[in-house]
């Protein structure tokens, strides 16, 4: 699950107001032709809770919704390995833009904005790093989220110098993150324009990224938890679009919900248009 270990009963009452704030912001009902809403926010942040709670809530008023993670779009382990050997070692580790099938992904909305909502969605299992065969798609309403859905491509100056160790130590000429950054200008940019509506999920800043992550490894097994400093390098992969998404403000239509330390909704604000 995306949501730390501590969430609590409150925590849920946030999601369930925003979800019905969304179904009524969007206009959303039975009657309504098909619809994509977008949920994006960094690591542990709720995405898949709140996607989960709003899905229910829409199924509940017999608007047939289903919630899918940019997670489960993730290329097989065999692929990623072949562009860590063509392209940069970087790329073994799933995560980033270059990372999904993105093919797969825009088959997906293609055919929900064309109100075929049916066809098969790909399962990711993050304990075997690999592809774990597929489900059926049926909908009117596609929830997707994702930690990098709706991110923007950087202009090259931003890219020139490294911002954390990782970069430093295993990008140094800066190949990897100009190739992902080629990749969310040519194949994932072109995507965001299916969603009809964003929700924004926005924690205080950085430390509760890997607070709220660290989290998430406290639920695990022993056996398959990380340590503190595989866990902050893991982390250091997604540092530079997070902050980047960060900066450039959230996408819209939709709603910007800020998050306390605690991982409480401190603020939600209406976005009328897309940066």
């Amino acid at each position: 699950m995306d949501a730390p270990s501590n969430e609590t009963a409150d925590a849920f009452a946030d999601w369930r107001r925003v979800a019905q704030r969304v179904i009524t912001d969007a206009g959303i009902t039975a009657s309504h032709g098909p619809k994509i809403i977008g949920i994006s926010g960094s690591q542990g942040s709720g995405k898949s809770t709140l996607a989960d709670i709003l899905t229910q809530q829409l199924n509940g008023l017999g608007i047939p919704a289903q919630a899918v993670s940019l997670d489960d779009f993730y290329l097989t382990q065999s692929d990623r390995s072949v562009l860590a050997s063509t392209v940069h070692p970087l790329l073994r580790t799933r995560g980033v833009p270059g990372t999904h099938d993105v093919d797969w992904l825009q088959q997906v909305l293609t055919g929900t904005k064309a109100g075929k909502g049916q066809g098969l969605l790909p399962r990711f299992d993050k304990a075997a790093d690999d592809r774990a065969g597929q489900h059926p798609l049926s909908c009117q309403v596609l929830v997707l989220e994702g930690w990098c859905l709706g991110v923007q491509s950087q202009g090259e100056a931003a890219l020139l110098e490294p911002i954390n160790d990782l970069e430093r130590d295993m990008d140094q000429q800066g190949i990897w993150r100009r190739w992902v950054n080629q990749q969310i200008q040519t194949r994932y940019e072109p995507l965001w324009s299916d969603i009809d509506y964003w929700l924004c999920l926005q924690p205080p800043g950085f430390a509760q990224v890997l607070q709220w992550r660290r989290q998430q490894e406290d639920q695990l097994a022993q056996a398959r938890r990380m340590d503190e400093q595989s866990l902050r390098r893991f982390i250091e992969h997604y540092e530079r679009l997070t902050r980047w998404q960060w900066a450039c403000g959230p996408r819209g239509p939709g709603l910007h919900i800020r998050l306390d330390a605690s991982h409480r909704v401190e603020r939600i604000a209406s976005v009328a248009d897309s940066p």
